[in-house]
């Protein structure tokens, strides 16, 4: 009978604990707190039941004792020893048993996404508590042996052979193993799924996600890492829309510099390319069309500039303002932006043939590259800026491609930007790359000396075939 209680007790006091669950949704915190303390909850009332047994023999025995005047020294140490024993084994199972099952079957069907771990706990299921139970537990059960050993061959004159204290040994040491193992599975399953994880985001994969459905230290680190995964997810896909709206160039400027007001001085290299006759254009093709061919257009304008080093610094109707030599400084900047040129004159041909293959009409452009001293930076509103150059270099190359249509050129280079271009090659022929670096540019033409509205000199322009 006394036996039967130490299992009847427990087996009421977790039926009465689980019946609390039904009072509350599953998404109430006071549900979840329930359902994550099962383990330790159901441990502790496991104690119970035994230490009500040794209570109740404890009873009996001094009844005995009062009664009838019996030694009952040996049998309540004896049994005091085994109490001690069996409910720290009790406990060790019952938790680490249910703790298994709550965290991979029970926890991760009621809450799939986890999440957990903000509820509350009770302190037992701490890391920190659980290390304690390790130790008490590593140096209880030794303490239990000896001190019983030694209580009987002291008071009882007991003489145990030789051969117990190696059961003793062996038994001390397979119950430290299993404990060792019980600690080690504890942590090595989330452990594994959260280096899995990592491993994942780290080839890019920001969808990974680890489920550990616990409201211990190591649930919140689960937690916290899914929450870093959805952020990282998050930025990337910013920096993907944020890349298509201003160039990776200027992205990745923009995401690495302190993005504050203000700017610095660059020499830089600056190219406007606008299409003729656009208005006329528009006027014959419906929206969708014109949309659609800007597109085209731009796609493959935008393929020739960023294979040489340029940046689309902005599109203003059916132009587009390009930089060489900002945000990222260049000492070819000019030179680049005339290959760029070039390259973008044979693209449009290319286009050209397609469209008219489409019944689409064909479209030429202008192009004035200038280079020029720029201030480049942030430049706005303290809550609403853009990355963009400003200055004299800018209005001049936008109004040296204005004066394609007068010179009747599709390309006008001015002279500072040709003198960049001429002394650039010159260096290249004295490099180790020279002959292949000097055929690759062509030679620059004289055009005339025009006036440029807002400058007092003239200005001597040069084209390139």
């Amino acid at each position: 009978a006394l036996n039967l209680s130490a299992y009847i007790a427990p087996c009421v006091l977790c039926f009465l604990y689980a019946l609390r669950a039904l009072k509350f949704k599953k998404e109430d915190k006071e549900y979840i707190k329930i359902m994550v303390d099962i383990p330790a909850a159901f441990a502790l009332r496991g104690i119970v039941g035994w230490i009500l047994s040794f209570v109740f023999e404890l009873a009996i025995l001094l009844y005995i004792n009062l009664n009838f005047g019996a030694d009952i020294t040996f049998i309540v140490v004896t049994s005091l020893a085994s109490t001690i024993f069996v409910s720290l084994l009790a406990f060790t199972l019952i938790f680490f048993t249910l703790e298994t099952l709550n965290r991979n079957v029970v926890l991760p069907s009621l809450y799939p996404d986890g999440n957990i771990s903000g509820s509350e706990r009770m302190s037992i299921s701490s890391i920190k508590s659980l290390f304690l139970f390790y130790f008490f537990s590593a140096s209880l059960f030794p303490a239990v042996f000896l001190g019983a050993r030694l209580f009987f061959t002291r008071f009882y004159h007991i003489e145990f052979p030789k051969h117990y204290d190696f059961c003793f040994a062996g038994i001390l040491l397979a119950i430290g193993f299993v404990l060792t193992i019980l600690i080690y599975g504890y942590f090595q399953k989330p452990l594994k799924k959260l280096t899995a994880s990592a491993q994942e985001i780290s080839r890019g994969n920001y969808g990974a996600k680890t489920l550990i459905c616990s409201n211990d230290e190591m649930g919140a680190l689960g937690d916290s890492f899914n929450a870093m995964a959805a952020s990282l997810k998050e930025k990337e896909f910013m920096r993907d829309t944020f890349g298509k709206i201003v160039t990776p160039q200027i992205r990745d400027y923009l995401l690495t510099k302190n993005v504050a007001l203000g700017g610095e001085t660059l020499d830089v290299t600056v190219m406007f390319c606008d299409i003729r006759g656009f208005t006329t254009l528009s006027e014959n093709m419906p929206p969708e069309k014109i949309v659609s061919l800007l597109n085209e257009y731009f796609t493959g304008l935008e393929k020739c500039v960023a294979a040489r080093g340029g940046v689309i610094n902005k599109y203003i109707g059916d132009a587009i303002m390009v930089l060489f030599g900002a945000p990222i400084p260049s000492q070819t900047h000019a030179q680049d932006a005339l290959m760029a040129a070039l390259d973008m004159r044979t693209a449009l041909a290319e286009m050209n043939k397609s469209w008219a293959a489409r019944g689409l009409p064909e479209i030429h452009f202008g192009i004035g590259i200038h280079s020029g001293p720029v201030l480049a930076g942030n430049i706005g509103a303290a809550n609403r800026m853009e990355y963009t150059v400003i200055g004299d270099t800018v209005n001049t190359a936008s109004r040296i491609e204005g004066l394609c249509k007068t010179c009747q050129k599709d390309l006008l280079i001015s002279q500072s930007a040709a003198g960049l271009i001429q002394a650039q090659e010159a260096q290249n022929q004295n490099g180790s790359q020279a002959q292949e670096a000097a055929a690759a540019l062509p030679p620059l033409q004289f055009v005339a000396d025009s006036e440029i509205r807002g400058r007092k000199e003239r200005v001597r322009l040069y084209t390139a075939s």
